[in-house]
């Protein structure tokens, strides 16, 4: 059984998480790495950042307790502000000169 404990900060999003010890008899063996946090961060539609800290945990080696640090999902910058110009005129049409066609006789 994996346990999240999900503490919201300002700054950034943390993210405890608990493992049970391996027993041959009564627990399976357990991974739990980056990924598995962070689909469990979007099952409960919270939005995170960048990984600051990362851990992994395997529970047949003895590692029952680990920490993971998301940023917060910071909202897009503003585009810049575009200064617009007078428009510019078309090219003026050009003049096409004809040939005269002459008959020869």
């Amino acid at each position: 059984m994996i346990i999240f404990n999900i503490k919201p900060s300002f700054q950034n999003i943390t993210v405890d998480v608990e493992v049970q010890p391996y027993d041959p008899a009564k627990t399976p063996r357990k991974k739990v790495c980056t990924a598995d946090v962070e689909k469990h961060l979007i099952e409960n539609d919270i939005e995170f950042g960048d990984c600051v800290s990362e851990s992994f945990l395997n529970n047949r080696s003895g590692e029952t307790k680990g920490t993971w640090i998301f940023e917060r999902k910071t909202l897009d910058k503003p585009a810049e502000k575009v200064i617009l110009t007078k428009e510019e005129k078309p090219a003026p049409k050009k003049r096409k000169s004809r040939a005269k066609k002459t008959t020869s006789k």
